[in-house]
């Protein structure tokens, strides 16, 4: 691919000997002990992969996201469930403004889808690709490339964390002029917001609670404003920088309580009544129509479970893995509705079945007062990704929502 075989720098996950168990024990606890500095990521410079220029193109980041998933992958913390369908060592990074650097759309800004289904890898489409839904691929360990879901997790197919990098030339969404990069960045968790949203938007008088203050929390209250302002959404929000966003945002009230307290301050909110158990745990008779945990904890989950309405719908976007003990008779004797929701892909009950990426920026160029591209707070240069790491490991001090890595002379 001519100079796609160019060297340069990138911020690749495992190079070390550690297994998963290791990474486990020492994931969360060395990077607080040393500043950020994890031995399983590597600063170095590596070639980029041939790949064939009539599909694939060369991209220049421009900002990449860190996301919970690449904290959680880097931490341990991420479930060996789906391994099988992940490759390493991997350059991670899948929320990425680049430039294109190759081929008819050299010079423009674009925001890279990076779910690789059976189009990139060459393959006949399975039926979930067919349906514009690449996320639950059929065969994301089979044909040209490693195995992975995305960009980011794939040892083939470098991510953003790097000063170049290749994508497929349907993985590629222009971006308009209107949109910052700040905003562009944000497609991507802006998308994961919205496609939980559109699966069942809530209906008027119907009242919306989303539990976390982070990156999916906060666009999830955007994408619900963006989809119809007219709708009740409380948040719940750990940290005041969270709280302020999330009002500005569209928020109509934030709660900050936590634990039992919580369930008697969102309790109400919606006129919910208050009991309690013999052990003294707090449960409502009421609750919120449409619940989002976009946590993905134990406790954010028996949050969303005891504050859901009789046939509430509960949709988990905070990527939950393996919990510890929960009680689970109110989901059943409530008859809530759960639903896991996973990144993006062509909408169905939006007309033409847009992309949710060309949705998402439609109504962000629609939007221009959105403080939406207030959500990045920090941006670090490659090569201060100890720094990077430390303040998205402790965010309680350093105020950090949206952390991105920002190419500049220093990584060149």
């Amino acid at each position: 691919m001519g100079d796609a075989t160019a060297h340069g720098v990138r911020l690749r996950f495992g190079t070390s000997a550690l297994n998963h168990r290791s990474l486990r024990l020492l994931g969360s606890r060395l990077p607080r002990l040393t500043g950020g500095w994890m031995p399983w990521l590597e600063y170095a410079t590596y070639a980029l992969p041939e790949r064939d220029p009539d599909t694939w193109v060369r991209l220049r980041p421009i900002l990449s996201g860190v996301c919970g998933s690449d904290l959680a992958l880097l931490t341990g913390r991420a479930s060996a469930i789906l391994s099988p369908f992940a490759s390493f060592p991997a350059v991670l990074g899948h929320e990425v403004l680049a430039r294109v650097e190759s081929g008819p759309l050299t010079g423009q800004r674009v925001a890279l889808d990076p779910l690789i289904g059976c189009i990139a890898r060459g393959l006949p489409e399975c039926s979930s690709c067919a349906a514009g839904l690449p996320g639950t691929c059929l065969r994301q360990a089979d044909g040209e490339l490693a195995p992975a879901p995305m960009i980011g997790f794939c040892a083939d197919v470098p991510g953003g964390w790097s000063d170049a990098m290749l994508a497929h030339r349907s993985q590629l969404h222009a971006v308009p002029e209107s949109i910052s990069d700040a905003e562009a960045v944000l497609v991507e968790p802006l998308s994961v917001a919205m496609h939980a949203v559109l699966q069942e938007v809530p209906r008027a008088a119907e009242r919306v609670l989303v539990i976390g203050g982070g990156t999916v929390g906060l666009c999830t209250v955007a994408a619900l404003q963006m989809t119809d302002p007219t709708i009740d959404v409380t948040m719940v929000a750990r940290h005041p920088a969270q709280a302020r966003l999330a009002e500005r945002l569209g928020a109509a009230r934030v709660l900050r309580d936590r634990g039992p307290a919580l369930l008697d301050a969102a309790g109400a909110v919606v006129g919910a009544r208050s009991f309690r158990s013999i052990y003294g745990e707090p449960v409502l008779a009421g609750g919120f129509e449409h619940v989002y945990d976009a946590v993905g904890s134990a406790d954010s989950l028996t949050a969303a479970i005891g504050l859901a309405a009789p046939r509430a719908r509960v949709t988990l976007l905070g990527g939950p893995g393996r919990l510890r003990e929960m009680d689970w008779t109110l989901v059943w004797t409530r008859e809530l509705r759960l639903a896991g929701t996973y990144v993006y892909g062509n909408e169905p009950s939006l007309a033409g079945s847009p992309h949710t990426f060309d949705h998402v920026m439609g109504l962000l160029a629609a939007r221009p007062g959105l403080p939406i591209g207030e959500l990045v707070t920090h941006r670090f240069a490659l090569g201060d990704w100890r720094r990077a790491m430390s303040a998205a490991m402790s965010r309680a001090r350093s105020g950090a929502l949206k952390i991105v890595f920002a190419l500049d002379e220093a990584d060149r």
